[in-house]
């Protein structure tokens, strides 16, 4: 046993030392990328670069590294602020022309104008769109505007040319069309042409659909040419009066189109379309993209420049935690011994502080900046199988009996057994929100059944602690209240959110309080098993009234925002309560009933009417389990999120029952589940910003080449193996170091309670008559004296109480010689009081908390 414990441990160590350099160099070479590549520090220049579409049918564009929007005709009117864009070229251009007055609802305009200057205009939105016919690009028209002599500039300036160059000006078409380029570089340098300029590259022509004039000029070769000419012209364009960029991309979206074009050189609305989406994304996202969460575009954009409290949180962790390190070990002086009353006093605190630091800081790096590239969501069914295939093979093989023997029984949901259900319901629904299933109501519905579970086991768990231990200090709900939101309340000042949006802690944390308070109340009764069911029950009626009552939450709400500038959403908190709205007693109903049946010692005082009823429950289990996904298979998102509240018990018993079974089934547990499952919190709600990103709306792409990862299937599965490794490495190692920060932060308010319970334990052992109430059962044992056991002059309990009252008998002469007691002044009763009760501490943290939030708005 020795040797297979120092070998766990070893190789422990060694795969976190391999994560550790790993991380290392993901982070290391994504930085040394940002540094070295500047012209990519808002994703714009991998957007017109480098992409590939998402599906076969041509509809979405997926950028390299970033997430493009798909912009609407009162978008488009609000970035360009009722201005007009401007085409100028050939029928190329003449195409895209046309695909984007049809995205503001225009007609096209009539065959016999293809050959002239068009114009369009929407009363609607307010938006004018011109089409200058110049396929040279040398009309005095065009010329004038590229020397600033036009009266008005257009907010976005679209050119292009080349075909015919190729075509109708023999040998020379590359000097002539060079000078035409040339013009241009040349006005945006010196001129305020427009907002914005797309200069389109020479278009790579499908050859086997060309007729054959324009199969015989329009060559490879010359295309190449001039495509190389743009490319070093645009590598010497350095902060030109007007920003001007030359979209390669367009052409890659033109290759990788099968079937859309008829005549090899004009292309049909998806591929215009997709063109045209990058000019509105180059043009406007720095404008529209709102400046607050979620930032679900990134092409083209800037995130924003932390504000104060971000700030702050970072040189904490940066900058006061290691200066902590130095304090802790440095030489003992007068300044030492000041500083040491600011930092914590351990070693194992300030590593935890540091460890949860980094981990904040790598999930703001990834989500709050462009160091690390975003990809699109794809859900493909192939893809998600095999991940769940993956998934349940990793559990298999890491099976572990606890007892062989199989001569004790670990008990019903035990931990080991609750761990592993957390853990594999937790790599479920991150595979799920991985793939983006969401829009699958078949994956969607079971989904929902897994976090109505992890309310289960809210109910179960705390039901059953608050009954055996009926511990209701304000110990255990800072212990649990800290746990669960530590983190998510970081996250929501560092990364700008809200704290709703981490949706699993708030709703726990709910239901606990719920928990806690419907135990809590008249305490000493709930032994009756009348009275703890009526207690259940009223509260479930006033929960249902607070959750489906228009007007009660709402009032909440709004009183938040007015006092403290929180600012939720009702109409989304509603939602999530609604959907679990019983699911949680149900857990607490099983709790006691589990207690009972063991109280009663019902399978060991009726054995054959237990074995009986235990396959009876068994086959109603799996019939039960059968019908349900019978069910929810014929239900689409919506309707289904009707029955869940009434329905998601069902096949949570029916996990529970079958999985409780069997003794050796109670005995055996997943190993890598059991794992996962004691990080659940950390990867529930890690996963926003260091597995997914774009706040839930995109993957994240550590490695340097997003391009790779976009484009090709190996790069997109090599991106979700390193990910997932440095994901759960930093899970892991944030749950140790919150677990730690939460002992520290609650450090007072334990030593209070054990002080409490040590005098309850003294007054215990100097009475006769025990004092002793059920609802104030200490998590300490206690040791009483039993009243009828004869004491004699050895006896140390009578020794005890003699020295007791010798000491209170000297204590009593010393106070009655006192003449001149100082009474305290009452403010300073009052503030010994209000430092000592955690209660109201706690109440005044969470007020000062919120009155700083109006701060942070």
């Amino acid at each position: 046993m020795a040797g297979s414990s120092t070998t766990n441990k070893t190789l422990k160590s060694s795969i976190q030392l391999i994560t550790s350099i790993l991380l290392t160099l993901l982070i290391t070479f994504s930085v040394i990328r940002y540094i070295t590549v500047p012209k990519d520090h808002d994703r714009c220049h991998g957007m017109l670069n480098e992409g590939q579409w998402m599906t076969e049918e041509y509809k979405d564009w997926k950028p390299s590294g970033c997430l493009s929007k798909t912009y609407r005709a009162q978008e488009i009117s609000d970035c360009l602020s009722h201005t007009k864009i401007i085409y100028i070229g050939d029928s190329i251009m003449r195409e895209q022309y046309y695909t984007m007055i049809e995205t503001a609802k225009l007609r096209k305009p009539k065959r016999d104008q293809i050959h002239e200057d068009q114009s369009a205009y929407s009363k609607q939105y307010d938006l004018s769109f011109e089409m200058w016919w110049d396929p040279y690009l040398n009309t005095s028209k065009t010329i004038d505007l590229l020397q600033g002599k036009s009266k008005s500039k257009p907010s976005l300036l679209i050119m292009g040319s080349g075909v015919w160059y190729m075509r109708r000006t023999g040998p020379n078409y590359l000097i002539s069309w060079k000078q035409a380029i040339d013009r241009i570089f040349e006005g945006v340098m010196k001129h305020s042409i427009a907002d914005k300029i797309l200069l389109s590259p020479v278009e790579i022509v499908q050859r086997d659909l060309l007729n054959q004039v324009r199969l015989d000029t329009l060559t490879e070769d010359k295309i190449t040419i001039m495509n190389n000419y743009l490319r070093e012209k645009q590598e010497s364009l350095l902060n030109p009066v007007t920003p001007m960029v030359v979209p390669f991309v367009w052409n890659q979206i033109v290759i990788s189109s099968k079937n859309q074009t008829l005549d090899g050189l004009h292309f049909k609305e998806p591929v215009t379309r997709a063109q045209g989406q990058l000019a509105l994304n180059y043009r406007c996202n720095q404008l529209l993209v709102p400046t607050s969460f979620p930032f679900d575009t990134t092409c083209c954009f800037q995130y924003p420049t932390p504000v104060w409290y971000q700030s702050t949180l970072f040189a904490y962790f940066l900058i006061f935690v290691p200066l902590g390190f130095f304090v802790l070990y440095a030489s003992s002086g007068t300044i030492t011994k000041y500083l040491n009353q600011i930092f914590p006093s351990t070693y194992e605190t300030l590593f935890a502080l540091f460890v949860f630091g980094l981990s904040v800081i790598y999930m703001y790096l990834g989500d709050r900046s462009q160091v690390f590239g975003k990809l699109s969501k794809q859900f493909d069914s192939t893809t998600f199988t095999l991940l769940l295939i993956v998934m349940l093979i990793l559990g298999l093989t890491t099976l572990s009996t606890t007892n062989k023997q199989l001569d004790k029984d670990p008990g019903f949901l035990n931990r080991d057994q609750t761990d592993e259900w957390k853990g594999w319901m937790q790599l479920i629904i991150l595979i799920y929100h991985f793939m983006g299933a969401s829009r699958i109501a078949g994956i969607y519905n079971p989904v929902r059944v897994l976090v109505a579970a992890y309310l289960f086991q809210t109910g179960y768990g705390h039901f059953f602690f608050f009954y055996k231990k009926a511990d209701f200090g304000i110990a255990r709900i800072l212990n649990v209240m800290v746990r669960l939101n530590l983190l998510t309340v970081v996250l929501a000042y560092t990364m700008k959110t809200d704290y709703l949006f981490y949706y699993f802690s708030p709703l726990v944390s709910f239901w606990f309080i719920v928990i806690w308070i419907t135990m809590r109340i008249m305490s000493s009764h709930n032994k009756k098993p009348w009275f703890i069911l009526t207690k259940i029950s009223i509260m479930a009626v006033l929960t249902g009234l607070v959750i489906y009552y228009p007007g009660i939450l709402e009032a909440i709400f709004t009183s938040f925002s007015f006092l403290f500038k929180i600012n939720w959403n009702v109409t989304e908190w509603r939602f999530r309560l609604s959907l679990d709205a019983w699911i949680v007693y149900i857990g607490m109903l099983c709790a006691y009933v589990t207690i009972l049946l063991s109280e009663q010692k019902v399978a060991q005082n009726h054995p054959r009417l237990w074995k009986l009823i235990k396959y009876v429950v068994v086959l109603l289990s799996a019939i039960s389990m059968l019908g349900f996904f019978v069910f929810e298979l014929t239900q689409s998102k919506t309707s289904y999120n009707l029955y869940h509240p009434y329905i998601s018990w069902i096949p949570i018993l029916a996990f529970v029952f079958l999985r409780n079974f069997s003794l050796l089934g109670r005995n055996t547990h997943s190993r890598f589940f059991a794992f996962i499952g004691k990080i659940s919190l950390e990867t529930f709600i890690g996963q926003f910003h260091m597995w997914l990103a774009a706040d839930t709306k995109a993957l994240l792409v550590v490695l340097p080449n997003a391009t790779w990862v976009v484009t090709t299937r190996l790069g997109w599965w090599v991106n979700l193996i390193l990910s997932s490794i440095v994901f759960v490495f930093i899970c892991y190692h944030l749950s140790q170091a919150t677990g730690v920060l939460t002992k520290w932060i609650c450090s007072g308010v334990q030593q209070q309670q054990q002080q409490q319970q040590q005098n309850t334990t003294t007054t215990s052992n100097v009475t006769t008559k025990s004092n002793h109430h059920e609802d104030s059962v200490p998590l300490l044992p206690t040791t009483h004296i039993s009243e009828d056991k004869p004491m004699n002059d050895s006896d140390p309990a009578k020794l005890m109480v003699e020295r007791e009252s010798e000491d209170s008998d000297l204590l009593d002469d010393e106070i009655w010689e006192e003449t001149n007691v100082v009474k305290p002044k009452w403010y300073m009763t009052l503030y010994q009081f209000i430092l000592q009760n955690y209660w109201i501490r706690s109440l005044g943290y969470l007020c000062l908390l919120g009155l700083l939030n109006r701060f942070c708005v």
